[in-house]
């Protein structure tokens, strides 16, 4: 009696350890979508298999628990490096557009409001997608769909969030109507670019072997920051000019005079060593 109560004690632990149940209906499932011809011969394999697979996440996750500090960061520094290097394009774009932001100050208040946007929903998508793929509920053949998925979402949320900072800008903090623009047209295209970045990292990390665990995070949180600021100042730059309408330009004759040099300047003055222009 007492072997017959300990058998099914550990029968018991194995499938709570297991989830057992859940694990019968994913494996059910999945002899239903590959047609198998003997099912019962294909749950038993499909169950000892992701059994396994579960073991050998356990032991992953022990591996974690006793690594040392020194082994934890040999392994993260490499990848750190990289990422670091990556950020320096961020530097570089602000370099770039220097004359835009001097010109419209204001666009610097919001970068950190746009990146960080960026980087949150972005990482919410990595924690979803990663779990999936971690619990099998997501295989790598799912990858298209899921992209495809989450970047609609993104600009969906993004859309919505717009349609209260708006307002918010404009009413509230009294930002230009040309900045506030700007920062509701960035959004949507941030998060929307963050969110499919997100779901694409996971699938590719884990396609060439890697743990996205390690790698995703940092990798998206680079990307966003670099890509998502040039998407920005670009856009920016783009909406300013249409904004600001023609311009008015002059030409020096060779006398040292002024002419118009489009059909919008009817004449040209002096102004000290500059030509100005004026319109009809």
């Amino acid at each position: 009696m007492a072997d017959q109560a300990e058998k099914q004690a550990s029968f018991k632990d194995y499938i709570k350890k297991h989830e057992v149940e859940p694990l019968l209906v994913q494996a059910i499932k999945a002899a239903n979508e590959t047609g198998a011809e003997d099912p019962v011969t294909f749950i038993g394999h499909f169950m000892l298999k992701k059994g396994a697979k579960d073991d050998g996440q356990s032991s992953d996750a022990a591996a974690y628990v006793n690594q040392s500090a020194i082994g934890a960061a040999r392994q993260r520094t490499a990848w750190l490096l990289f990422f670091l290097f990556g950020l320096l394009v961020c530097a570089n774009v602000m370099h770039e557009f220097e004359g835009l932001l001097a010109r419209e100050i204001e666009l610097a208040f919001f970068v950190p409001l746009l990146i960080g946007h960026g980087g949150n929903s972005g990482g919410q998508v990595v924690s979803t997608v990663i779990r999936a793929l971690g619990s099998g509920a997501a295989k790598l053949s799912d990858g298209p769909r899921v992209i495809l998925k989450e970047a609609c979402a993104g600009l969906m949320q993004s859309c919505v969030l717009v349609c209260a900072l708006a307002p918010a800008l404009m009413y509230g903090l009294g930002i230009s109507q040309n900045v506030s623009v700007v920062v509701s047209l960035a959004l949507p295209c941030i998060g929307t670019f963050a969110n499919a970045l997100g779901a694409t990292l996971p699938f590719v990390v884990t396609y060439f072997g890697h743990d996205p665990a390690v790698i995703v995070g940092p990798l998206m949180t680079t990307s966003v920051d670099s890509i998502g600021l040039m998407l920005y100042l670009v856009i920016a730059q783009v909406y300013l000019s249409f904004a600001a309408g023609p311009k008015l330009e002059c030409t020096s004759t060779w006398n040292g005079g002024c002419k118009p040099a489009n059909a919008l300047t009817a004449a040209c003055t002096k102004s000290g060593k500059e030509c100005v222009g004026v319109g009809f």
